[in-house]
């Protein structure tokens, strides 16, 4: 199948995050896209959690647009960002064609640290449950660190879900040794802990994971919050809801 007119359609509508650290460093990058109304961009809430100030930029545009974490949800992993941007928003799909294992998926973000938006097809190859009745879609295709909060799409470049490089197996482990400091472990004046990040970051998983969109939080304007994160008040919120 032929999707360049659906990437086409979808591109201006997909950005890169770049969370930066109270020195202003980037502390870390993912990708995000507009959803459901100008102004509002998704991704996935371990993307910005921790940042001091959140920039998204555009495929198509040099500038790098600021924006504020206006809702977090913790449980799915998801967070909700506001930005000034004209841009139209990609939608989600409708209920009249229903998310089924086997069917033809794609996703576009900028893994790796990439500039370039890059687009992966593949099929949604399970719908699982968890024991406390949690959705997760399994994705057979190629999704690495930077694809984390990139839209999930179905063929007509409808939204079905986000896609979230950190759930994989034994990411308890993983997240460990990307959190630890270079220098920590070393053999022969070799860190081993930044051979570790780099082998963390750059394995391609065979199966992915992506979060139904049934369980993107509806943002409100006024939404009251808690804790903080990208250097400004957002809501967290917590539901659990089927998908």
């Amino acid at each position: 199948m032929d999707f360049s007119s659906v990437v086409a359609k979808v591109s201006p509508s997909i950005a890169k995050i770049f969370v930066l650290n109270r020195e202003g460093q980037v502390a870390g990058t993912g990708s995000g896209f507009l959803y459901q109304k100008k102004g509002i961009l998704l991704t996935c809430d371990h993307v910005v959690t921790g940042g001091a100030t959140v920039l998204c930029k555009f495929t198509d545009d040099d500038k790098y647009i600021p924006a504020k974490v206006a809702l977090q949800d913790t449980e799915h992993d998801l967070a909700i960002l506001k930005l000034d941007t004209d841009r139209e928003p990609l939608v989600k799909a409708p209920t009249s064609k229903p998310v089924m294992a086997g069917m033809p998926v794609l996703f576009s973000g900028y893994p790796l640290s990439l500039e370039a938006l890059t687009t992966h097809q593949g099929i949604l190859s399970a719908i699982t449950e968890d024991q406390i009745g949690v959705t997760t879609y399994l994705i057979d295709g190629t999704v690495n660190s930077g694809n984390s909060g990139c839209p999930l799409m179905n063929a007509d470049g409808e939204i079905i879900g986000v896609v979230n490089a950190k759930r994989r197996e034994r990411s308890d482990l993983l997240s460990k040794v990307e959190s630890m400091a270079m220098g920590a472990v070393s053999l022969h004046g070799i860190d081993l802990v930044e051979i570790y990040q780099a082998l963390i970051s750059n394995v391609q998983l065979g199966i992915g994971y992506a979060v139904p969109a049934s369980y993107i939080p509806e943002h409100k304007e006024g939404t009251r919050g808690g804790r903080k994160a990208g250097g400004s008040k957002a809501a967290t919120v917590s539901r659990r809801t089927k998908a």
